[in-house]
């Protein structure tokens, strides 16, 4: 239970409870008495009488008392939480006489005082230092955090660490043909064909703890590790990566079942210092991060359409998680001016989630990019022929074969060393 709900809990129990008391001892008893007289003296009430029910008023004012103090303690504006209590007291009053023309005696007063104590006390909780700053994060995280996490950064004592430098993991998710479903379908099917994988995706990465830094047309990005401290940003990531791969196929299915069109998406990992912080103005501020891997993720995410892969992870990610993950290699990239040259990996599974026969298959493959860069075409092919599995398609043994009988036809099968700049990638913007 947060902190803001329990405090409502507890004002409305310190609401209710004095209030039970007086309407025990019959004070409340006597208004509604005087009431009765009053409006039998002024209102032209049914032949029939007016009739009192004393549980449903308990109920009222008990209800009232829970969510006035909810309200007044959730509630960023004190303006906007002493115009409830107004509204609310002014309902309160105007229902008895209403009441009263059907034969209902309400008495409004236990619950004007429940709806004006509880106001008071959830204004005077919600205006700590510690229900003010809720608000403020509230209007920058909202939607952007799950509940749970922006909970737990809510007990962080220095929430101005936020600003700073710091390692993250960035995940990035797209629909990679976008441009390619952009000509074929309707603006309005294509309209909600992009938001049905957004939120999916979305929500997804939210409900596992991931920061939302970006949800729009051309991808979802979070982060990991900021704004909540996890020193095991980026397992934690690669290990969120494989369940949205398996989310990412059952939405394929529904998809391209509902829109007859074939949707293909590509995630990617990648983890760096970033410069974390409060970014924009006004109610265009949220949290973000800079930096190169931020950059670099992007434009990784994007090659999955070049393999056919899934989740392509970095150098840097992949020497955190290496004893926690199963990965083969894809080929050396680069970005001028911004990242050197590297090694990139697809993701497979948790580790010791091959079995033996996919063990075996993944590393056959990884010995035939070896032989690859080396420029041994006729060791790669032998490599690739064994990595083969007859029963599940694989589109990058596939890209890497079609790589090495392109060579073969060459004739540079046995140019040793020949070729190895051609397997460094550039890698351009996203």
């Amino acid at each position: 239970m947060s902190r803001n709900r329990a405090a409502a809990l507890l004002i409305g129990v310190l609401v209710c409870v004095p209030l039970l008391a007086l309407h025990h001892f019959g004070m409340f008893g006597k208004v509604a008495e005087w009431l009765r007289g009053v409006y039998e003296s002024t209102l032209h009430l049914p032949q029939s009488g007016m009739r009192q029910f004393l549980p449903v008023q308990y109920g009222y004012y008990t209800a009232l008392a829970f969510v006035t103090a909810w309200i007044c303690v959730e509630l960023p504006l004190q303006s906007r939480k002493f115009g409830f209590i107004l509204g609310a007291v002014f309902l309160t009053l105007t229902l008895s006489p209403v009441l009263a023309f059907n034969g209902v005696l309400f008495e409004p007063f236990s619950g004007s005082a429940a709806i004006i104590g509880a106001g008071l006390l959830g204004i005077v909780a919600g205006g700590t230092d510690r229900a003010l700053r809720r608000h403020r994060m509230r209007h920058h995280l909202v939607g952007r955090l799950s509940s749970d996490s922006f909970e737990s950064l809510m007990e962080e004592k220095d929430l101005a660490k936020l600003t700073g430098r710091r390692e993250i993991t960035i995940l990035s998710c797209r629909l990679l043909n976008h441009a390619e479903l952009a000509r074929e379908m309707e603006p309005a099917d294509l309209e909600k064909f992009s938001s049905s994988f957004l939120k999916v995706v979305a929500e997804f990465l939210v409900s596992k703890g991931a920061y939302l830094d970006a949800c729009n047309v051309q991808r979802v990005r979070v982060f990991f590790g900021y704004p909540l401290r996890n020193e095991n940003h980026a397992e934690h990531a690669c290990r969120v990566a494989l369940e949205l791969r398996q989310r990412l196929v059952n939405l394929a299915a529904e998809m391209q079942e509902r829109w007859h069109k074939k949707p293909v998406f590509g995630a990617s990992i990648s983890t760096g210092e970033m410069t974390c912080g409060l970014f924009g103005f006004s109610e265009f501020q949220f949290f973000s991060a800079v930096g190169e891997p931020l950059d670099f993720g992007d434009r990784l995410c994007a090659v999955n359409t070049v393999y056919g892969s899934h989740v392509l992870i970095s150098t840097r990610t992949y020497s955190l998680v290496k004893d926690a993950i199963e990965v083969r290699p894809m080929e050396m990239v680069f970005t001028p001016r911004l990242h050197p040259v590297s090694e990139i990996y697809e993701l497979l599974a948790e580790s010791g989630g091959l079995s033996e026969d996919e063990a075996k298959a993944r590393d056959a493959f990884w010995q035939g990019v070896i032989q690859l860069r080396k420029g041994d075409y006729k060791s790669a092919l032998e490599h690739f022929a064994k990595a083969k599995n007859e029963n599940r398609e694989d589109a990058p043994l596939k890209y890497f074969t079609e790589r090495v009988e392109a060579g073969v036809k060459d004739g540079s099968s046995s140019a040793e060393g020949k070729g190895g700049a051609r397997h460094v990638r550039m890698l351009m913007p996203a």
